[in-house]
């Protein structure tokens, strides 16, 4: 993931200074400083103390107490290891930085970080400068975007709908399902509902007829309005298919499925509703479209212009309740079923036909 936030940001590296002392006497290089050096009295033999072993970098937190509980219950239940804890510096924070991280590389970091521009931060409070924070000894996983993912979906559709009438179907509605129930997916539902609103809109104006409505319903597959196939049904005949492609497809799509039903995201909980009482709809994790410039597209980049206006409700909150350890350990597991499903949609992805140009490339890479 892109990042780790809030409580577990840290800072730059710290840079020792090192001051070499001259040790001795040096031989006196001619007769006049010679000279001039016996109207100087003798060394003393006093130095200054040594430093080296003295921390260099002093930190204060007034968060400190639960970010050291948290370490120490991440321990108790075998998430965090010990060896970290050197590589840390000995510092609580950066402890569980370190323990994030592995547990997001454990659970599909590097499939998750091919597709998806994701934060996952660690906080008392759920905006960053609201003075409401949730119950005392409570921290929050918050999972958020930073930027929406891209799949184009028609080469699939198109691909699925000779091997079943039904498959197109059936695929997206389980693929977007499925990531559906952890983050956000934007598709031509929620660019139906911008067109209707619009509508709304512009209804009582006069000259209605100058603005422009985006035609979604015209850039969607007929394909999607057929029946859709249950996943008994879809195993079944996933076993009749000899296409590879056909079958790698299916295999992946019922994979997700299988992954994403493991845990279920938590509720939305009063304190939690406190403290985004004001808050807009949650930021897309994806976008679905069926070609780059089409009127899904289009709709998205409309509302983009207004997402921030107020702060959104974030995709996935994973309370954290420090006076109980199950609690700690369901967040935990809560967390790695979240990532796996989105490694999961991310491979899926990276085997659906025209979805080359959707990679990430990270600082380094090429």
């Amino acid at each position: 993931m892109s990042g780790i936030a809030k409580v577990l940001g840290t800072g730059g590296k710290s840079h020792r200074a090192v001051l070499t002392m001259a040790s001795g006497q040096k031989r006196l290089a001619t007769r006049r400083i010679s000279a001039a050096g016996k109207l100087i009295a003798a060394p003393c033999g006093i130095v200054l103390p040594c430093l080296s072993g003295a921390p260099t970098e002093q930190r204060f937190s007034a968060d400190d107490e639960e970010v050291v509980a948290l370490a120490e219950i991440l321990v108790n239940i075998d998430i965090a290891v010990p060896e970290d804890w050197e590589r840390s510096g000995r510092d609580a924070t950066k402890y569980l930085l370190l323990s994030l991280e592995r547990r997001i590389r454990m659970h599909g970091g590097s499939a998750i970080d091919r597709r998806f521009d994701l934060d996952l931060t660690l906080s008392d409070r759920l905006v960053d400068y609201s003075d409401e924070r949730g119950p005392e000894g409570t921290l929050y996983l918050v999972l958020d975007p930073e930027s929406a993912a891209f799949v184009l979906l028609s080469p699939t559709l198109e691909l699925l709908e000779n091997v079943h009438p039904y498959l197109p179907a059936t695929f997206y509605s389980h693929f977007a399902g499925a990531l559906n129930r952890w983050v956000r997916v934007y598709d031509y539902h929620d660019a139906e509902e911008r067109v209707e609103m619009l509508r709304e809109w512009y209804e009582g104006e006069e000259n209605a007829d100058q603005y422009e409505i985006p035609d979604v319903e015209g850039c969607t597959p007929k394909s999607l309005k057929e029946t859709r196939l249950n996943l008994c049904e879809l195993k079944k005949l996933n076993e009749e298919v000899r296409d590879p492609r056909m079958k790698a497809l299916i295999t992946g799509l019922l994979e997700l499925c299988r992954i994403s039903k493991q845990a279920t995201r938590p509720e939305f909980t009063e304190d939690m509703g406190e403290q985004l009482m004001d808050s807009n709809p949650a930021l897309p994790c994806l976008l679905a479209a069926f070609s780059s410039g089409d009127a899904v597209v289009g709709c998205f980049d409309d509302e983009a212009q207004t997402a921030m206006e107020v702060t959104p409700q974030p995709n996935v909150i994973i309370p954290l309740r420090l006076s109980d350890g199950k609690s700690v350990r369901d967040g935990f597991r809560t967390l790695a079923v979240a990532c796996e499903t989105l490694a999961a949609a991310s491979r899926l992805i990276d085997l659906m036909p025209g979805n080359e140009e959707g990679v990430i490339t990270h600082e380094g890479e090429r």
